[in-house]
């Protein structure tokens, strides 16, 4: 009789295999995701392999400051995604275009340096210990064939010294102040040679020699000639070189007249050699002299007068470079003079507030991939959410060969690293369509497959196996008077039988539920296949008695019927507050409840248990007309819980000395009164907002000693 069943289940099987396409379309649509992968693979390859192609012809060229001109007009071509290039030490190199700005700082004092066109100053004790200092960028008249004539100023430079500098015991002013604007002085001669307009660096040498501190600024090569400058105290060969000889800058100070000057070896970087040989390690001496008869050495003096002069030499560089016409590398030389070791903080700003030249946040996950393809050489493809957006970005070695040698030496194989990251939009775009139309197609399968249900099975199967469910789920709602109404001989109408057996099953084990603790519930549900044992362990925990006092005058003038009544109704209500506190009810004895508490605050737990009773027991007098109240005891200590009683019958509960003085605080607290130990006031991890107070010791059966017991006082 039950092959029947089988035979049933069988067709039904064979009749949904007939929609078996739907493995066909799966099969396609990830056939289809692979080839538009691969096309977009394909993409990046292409594009990559042009641009490394470009960077290293524009390099070839002698042109390498074209290169970020090449690359940003590369990514305004990349429609389908962004372009990376990373240098040897995984750093990103040819940052775009427009980014690095935070729009409408609205600082009030940037503000305040536009508006009025004078510096702004911010004292020690107004940035704590910080002098700043703001300076206005005037639209000077050679500066108005880019920012037009309709504006006096074009921006404000924001410089901000470090506390320490000037300190009493710090090294000599003057060489300090001659370091640091020397080094941004050499920081705009670096980024305009390296832009490729080394040819106009007179601008540079013009705009410093018109300083009002500078008093000579001249370079010159590794030979010892003179290159930029004025042809007039030009210095020997012998005293040039000295510095390149030394591998570090020299200072020779005339005190008498207030010169200091200063020889700056320029190393010959790796950036330098695309025009420098790569041969000799430096490419010439930077010679500035400045004149400092007129500082004061008074440590704030000489940190605003500092600050002044840093701040000209950072506008006759920023200036420079942009007349040039290179103004893309004048971030190249704020980050630069950023490094500056005196300098907390150089900021720029236009002249509608907003910063400019910001350093972007460093992309780990890119430098990351950059690193591992310069370890290995080889080409890495990976998937990146960027601005919530997924890309497939292929990491590619921009190789060192022979061509390049020429500048960037034999040390390295690869110079570089080309990302170009291709949008997965339109694919993800495409894959999601076909997953629709492949759903549509399902949803029609299912539509089939239900119809072929609905009209060969549901008397065989959907009938008797929905009205098995409709059991099941009221008996999960815990309603146990239902039972399965299957007449068939098969294997659900044995299943419906069996199903039935359960319930009476259930019904019995819910109604005996009613009558043991939830502990005698979770240690059967604990037990192996031999069933409970009978024995204990040792274990802390509270105890809660509380009995009802009166209740004996009130059994003796009503009906037992209206008694019952009224010890329900006020075991009920103890009841539900004891479980709102995680007390367990270990049993009813009479009209008197015993509970255990366990674990974490158990005797705080119990003592707001025990003040909610008497707090909401407080009116049964009115409700039942009687004089009843509650007396509750607790305790805490050490204690035998588990099985105790016969194999054939027994009760799961604590017995121990700790149990039977809980008992007796009950017996001695009298109505509306709550007593506790002093043992569990000792497991009180805190008394806020419990009010204890220490009552006369007290006798109790069974002890030798008296009993230290307190009296929890109840909030009017």
């Amino acid at each position: 009789m039950k092959n029947r069943l089988e035979v049933k289940i069988l067709l039904l099987i064979i009749v949904v295999l007939i929609a078996g396409f739907g493995t066909y379309v799966i099969v396609s649509i990830n056939s289809q995701s692979s080839m538009l992968i691969e096309q977009n693979r394909d993409k990046s390859m292409l594009f990559g392999q042009t641009i490394m192609v470009g960077i290293r012809n524009v390099m070839l060229s002698g042109k390498a400051s074209y290169a970020s001109t090449f690359v940003n007009d590369a990514r305004d071509s990349l429609t389908f995604g962004m372009l990376n290039v990373y240098d040897r030490e995984a750093n990103e190199v040819f940052q775009e275009e427009g980014k690095g700005i935070i729009k409408s700082t609205d600082d009030p004092n940037v503000r305040r340096a536009i508006e009025t066109r004078h510096e702004v100053e911010l004292m020690s004790g107004e940035r704590g210990g910080i002098f700043t200092r703001l300076e206005p960028l005037m639209n000077d008249k050679e500066c108005q064939p880019c920012h037009g004539t309709t504006h006096v100023i074009r921006g404000v430079t924001w410089v901000s010294l470090k506390p320490e500098l000037m300190a009493p015991s710090g090294p000599d002013p003057a060489t300090e102040i001659s370091e640091i604007v020397c080094n941004t002085l050499a920081a705009s001669f670096r980024n305009i040679m390296v832009s490729g307009e080394g040819p106009l660096m007179d601008t540079l040498i013009n705009h410093t020699a018109m300083l009002p501190f500078v008093e000579r600024i001249q370079v010159y090569d590794h030979f010892g000639d003179l290159h930029f400058g004025a042809e007039k105290n030009v210095e020997t060969p012998e005293v040039v070189l000295r510095a390149i000889t030394k591998a570090a800058p020299i200072e020779s100070f005339d005190r008498r007249k207030g010169l200091l000057t200063r020889f700056i070896p320029l190393r010959n970087e790796e950036r330098c050699q695309v025009c420098h040989s790569a041969k000799n390690p430096w490419r010439g001496i930077m010679v500035v002299t400045l004149r400092l008869d007129h500082l004061k050495q008074n440590p704030d003096s000489l940190r605003k007068q500092l600050t002044v002069m840093l701040q000209a030499s950072v506008g006759a560089g920023f200036r420079s470079i942009m007349l040039v016409g290179k103004g893309s590398f004048v971030r190249s030389f704020i980050n630069e003079v950023r490094t500056i070791p005196a300098i907390q903080d150089l900021r720029v700003f236009d002249r509608e507030g907003n910063e400019r030249f910001v350093d972007l946040p460093v992309k780990e996950e890119g430098k990351l991939m950059a690193r591992k393809v310069l370890e290995t050489q080889k080409v890495i493809e990976t998937t990146q959410t960027i601005g919530g957006e997924e890309y497939l970005v292929r990491y590619s070695p921009l190789i060192n060969d022979k061509r390049c040698q020429g500048c960037h030496g034999t040390d390295h194989k690869v110079r570089g690293v080309v990302a170009v990251a291709a949008s997965m939009a339109e694919i993800n775009e495409a894959v999601g369509r076909n997953k629709l139309y492949s759903l549509f197609a399902g949803a029609l399968t299912i539509f089939f497959v239900w119809f072929v249900l609905r009209l060969f099975m549901k008397r065989v199967v959907v009938h008797p196996i929905g009205n098995i469910g409709d059991v099941a789920q009221r008996v999960g709602e815990g309603d146990f008077s239902v039972s399965a109404n299957v007449q068939s001989k098969d294997e659900i109408g044995d299943l419906a039988r069996r199903i039935n057996e359960m319930i009476i099953g259930l019904r019995e084990r819910f109604h005996l539920q009613k009558f043991v603790s939830q502990q005698t519930v979770d240690a059967v549900r604990q037990a192996d296949s031999m069933g409970v044992k009978l024995g204990g362990e040792r274990k802390v925990a509270t105890v809660f008695f509380s009995d009802v006092r009166g209740f004996t005058s009130f059994s003796e003038k009503v009906e037992p019927e209206r008694v019952v009544t009224m010890l329900n109704s006020i075991l009920s209500r103890q009841t539900a507050i004891v479980k709102k506190f995680g007390g367990d009810i270990d049993k009813f004895v009479g009209d008197e409840l015993v509970a255990v508490f366990l674990g974490d605050e158990m005797v705080e737990r119990a003592i707001r248990c025990a003040v909610e009773i008497q707090q909401t027991m407080s009116n049964v007098a009115t409700t039942a007309g009687e004089d009843v109240g509650i007396g509750i005891g607790i305790n805490t200590g050490e204690m035998v819980m588990g099985a105790m009683g016969s194999e054939d019958r027994m009760d799961f509960t604590v017995i121990g000395d700790a149990v039977n003085l809980g008992a007796r605080l009950c017996s001695a607290a009298s109505r509306g009164q709550i007593l506790v130990s002093e043992n569990a006031i000792r497991f009180l991890t805190s008394t806020d907002p419990m009010k204890l107070v220490k009552l006369d010791p007290i006798r109790v059966k069974g002890k030798e000693r008296a009993i230290e017991i307190f009296e929890v006082q109840l909030t009017a």
